[in-house]
């Protein structure tokens, strides 16, 4: 299940981010890797990169951030 925090709704309309896209992103990231007790997935959608900032709580991603490198 995904959550998405009220920050990260306000990125994906700033960033013109669709939930779809970080839907991809998350079932096939190009690349995973961890800062503490976040996880940041990657994946190149649309010639460019669009990263997701997520915690996983009670087998749920929970949402922090998204944005396109």
């Amino acid at each position: 299940m995904i959550i998405l925090t009220k920050h990260a709704k306000e990125r994906m309309k700033e960033r013109g981010i669709l939930k779809k896209d970080i839907e991809k992103v998350l079932l096939n990231p190009d690349r995973i890797y961890r800062e503490n007790h976040r996880v940041i997935a990657s994946k190149r959608i649309n010639k460019e990169i669009l990263e997701v900032v997520y915690v996983i709580e009670n087998n749920k991603k929970i949402i922090l951030t998204c944005y396109y490198l």
